[in-house]
């Protein structure tokens, strides 16, 4: 189901679109509505949606045009006034955003590019430093175009106790493929929201690093950790019998604020 927000300070058209009875069928969940462009914008800064319309006063329609040119991922629509009219416009988004949907399937990367993509984040997890605009480069070379990196970003240090022992006396094939099982537990986030990448330092110490795919606060996204890890701890015990002990979680402002935290641990 996609998700739309509606700003408008009309009463008129707040109404029509929350008495709407479509939404479902149309394949949306039932909009948020909000008055303003100040509730507006911070509702597309905390929370995903994938479309947006609005109706505002002229110094508010600047103020949220201004803000949505920047997020060109979120589809802007006409706000109307009649149902009928509504209903077309839905059905254009819809068929807009089935299109999206069909085209980044087919864009998937290739393996040399996943896994330079993969390498590019697990040396930010093995401290490795970049300015901003390296950052800028490399995310735009490995096409990650969904990555921004001024979003916040959580990383999270991690032990299994029993790593030696378990690759030692009970894993019979070897290190590569339990990297590989692990990564498969802890990079499969069950959510298009975030995506999460490892790094195994050895068989008892890992990093994990949440990059967020849509505008999500920083609060949020370490929520969001917790959970992801709460859910790898189950499936660990599930299929390995192995438990997890979390050393320490940090939360960063952006990618930048990661990449300088690398730099002022070397200079030192």
């Amino acid at each position: 189901m996609y998700r739309l927000l509606l700003v408008t300070d009309k009463p008129d058209i707040r109404g029509l679109y929350t008495s709407y009875p479509d939404w479902e069928a149309q394949g949306f969940e039932k909009p948020i509505v909000m008055s303003n462009a100040e509730s507006g914008i911070n509702q597309l800064i905390n929370k995903h949606f994938d479309v947006v319309s609005w109706l505002l006063p002229i110094k508010e329609g600047k103020q949220m045009s201004t803000f949505i040119v920047k997020k060109p991922e979120i589809m802007g629509i006409e706000t109307v006034r009649d149902p009928q009219m509504l209903h077309r416009e839905l059905g254009y988004a819809r068929r807009e955003l089935l299109s999206r949907d069909v085209q980044r399937q087919q864009a998937q990367p290739d393996d040399l590019t996943r896994v330079m993509r993969s390498r590019f984040f697990c040396d930010l997890l093995r401290g490795e430093s970049y300015t901003p605009a390296q950052i800028d480069e490399k995310l735009h070379m490995l096409g990650m175009s969904n990555v921004d990196p001024t979003r916040p970003v959580t990383v999270a240090s991690f032990r299994l106790p029993q790593g030696d022992f378990f690759l030692s006396e009970v894993w019979q094939y070897g290190r590569d493929r339990l990297e590989n099982a692990l990564r498969n537990i802890f990079e499969n986030t069950g959510s298009a929201d975030y995506s999460c990448v490892m790094l195994m330092i050895n068989p008892h110490h890992m990093r994990l690093l949440m990059v967020p795919l849509v505008d999500i606060a920083r609060d949020d996204l370490y929520a969001a950790m917790v959970a992801h890890l709460e859910q790898c701890q189950t499936s660990l015990e599930q299929y390995f019998e192995l438990t997890m002990n979390i050393r320490r979680m940090n939360a960063y402002d952006d990618l930048y604020a990661l990449s300088a935290e690398n730099f002022q641990r070397t200079a030192h």
